[in-house]
């Protein structure tokens, strides 16, 4: 009776029966050979550990980015987007790509059972998987892990601010040793990603932008939720199985950070994606190049969110940069717009027209037609203590009056 209850509470939550016995081979802690994983062993300052390596030539296709085009972007472009000007000292073969598998999502208990690595010796890059057979070995990975960080000079990874890079650092400081790497430049390609792309995508999950930016789809891919299940079988069995899908995905991770690296250098460049170039290119404080991009990105019949974005950041840039007849033209486009209803665009443009061009009666008629619409309900007003209240845009006019006759 009770092992029947069990197999329906196994079958009401989906999870697989046990009945079959797990093989019961050496465990994999007394295996002196893991060739299995085709890897090797090594001797680290704080013991032995074991690595799988793996070369991937240049001219290796990740989806639709060859992966050499990652050595070719400009540094400097990519500082700008996690704003750390040391990156634009590093040449791109000195970025350390990395990314980790763990055993929980965070917690003294939770531990990296595998940690990937890439960078690039010359027109090959070279991939390097620290795995631990067991908690033993944590020292291992950890000294192997460490001698590759202590060689890098800027890191990229994928949400690795957040997840990979924390959890590093505790298991190190619970080791007793004093990691540096959080010092290094680092790209978290996550943000960017995020930032340029958003409004385009539901999702910023890693496959999501293999598939969207870089044209990869996985094929029998390990699902995340079933790696530290698949780590734990094979640290019981000895089986190989278990955990070589693991290895792939966390290989195909490591790719996918090359091709992203390569793919966002592209954007920054501006041909394919103005528009996301031109929010780069703000985000660097570089108004010249996003204003330009900005132009570029109206000229290409974009949809209407990113015309009224396109817009009024084109006039925002030209405004900083003190070409303020192309802001105030900008802004009377964005005023034209059909259903556009915002009361900033009235706003800058009447302070343009009164403080820099010196053209009250030009923006007094602006703030008039403002408080006409706001006052039929066909323009929202700023929040009550804004410069964009209603109380706010009549004293506005009654100064602008003011001055327009002392003007005439």
């Amino acid at each position: 009776m009770a092992a029947d209850l069990k197999e329906r509470l196994r079958a009401a939550l989906s999870q697989p029966s046990r009945k079959e016995q797990l093989p019961r081979g050496e465990s994999v802690t007394e295996l002196s050979d893991l060739s299995g994983l085709g890897g090797r062993w090594f001797n680290s300052p704080e013991g032995p550990g074991y690595v799988v390596e793996s070369v991937y030539e240049g001219g290796h296709s990740h989806g639709s980015v060859v992966l050499h085009r990652a050595l070719s972007v400009d540094p400097a472009r990519l500082s700008g987007q996690c704003r750390d000007p040391r990156l634009a000292d590093v040449h791109p073969r000195d970025f350390l790509y990395i990314d980790t598998e763990t055993t929980g999502l965070g917690g003294a208990g939770a531990m990296v059972f595998l940690a990937g690595v890439a960078r690039f010796e010359g027109s090959v890059l070279k991939l390097r998987q620290y795995v631990l057979p067991s908690p033993a070995y944590e020292g291992g990975l950890l000294g192997g892990l460490a001698g590759e960080l202590n060689g890098a000079a800027a890191l990229v990874s994928y949400n690795g601010k957040s997840f990979d890079l924390p959890m590093l650092e505790a298991r190190y400081i619970l080791s007793r040793a004093r990691p540096e790497f959080r010092k290094l430049p680092h790209l978290d390609l996550l943000h960017p990603n995020r930032r340029l792309f958003r409004g385009n995508f539901d999702s910023f999950r890693l496959p999501e932008m293999e598939v969207q930016l870089l044209e990869f789809e996985r094929e029998n891919d390990c699902p995340s939720h079933e790696v530290p299940e698949r780590y734990f079988r094979f640290q019981r069995t000895s089986d190989p199985t278990h955990i070589l899908p693991v290895l792939r995905h966390n290989a195909w991770d490591i790719l996918s950070l090359v091709a992203l690296a390569a793919h966002l250098g592209g954007v920054c460049d501006g041909a394919e994606f103005p528009f996301q170039a031109a929010r780069a290119a703000e985000y660097a404080g570089d108004y010249e190049a996003a204003v330009a991009h900005f132009e570029a990105a109206l000229a290409g019949s974009p949809g209407r969110g990113e015309r009224l974005e396109a817009l009024e950041h084109a006039a925002t840039g030209y405004r900083k940069l003190g070409r303020d007849s192309e802001a105030a033209e900008r802004w009377r486009l964005l005023i034209a717009e059909a259903r556009s209803r915002r009361i900033t665009p009235y706003v800058e443009l009447s302070k343009l027209l009164e403080h820099r061009l010196k053209q009250p009666a030009e923006a007094l008629d602006v703030v008039r037609a403002a408080i006409s619409l706001v006052e039929r309900g066909l323009l929202p007003q700023g929040r009550p203590e804004s410069e964009a209240s209603l109380p706010a845009l009549r004293r506005r006019a009654e100064r602008l009056a003011k001055r327009a006759r002392a003007t005439s």
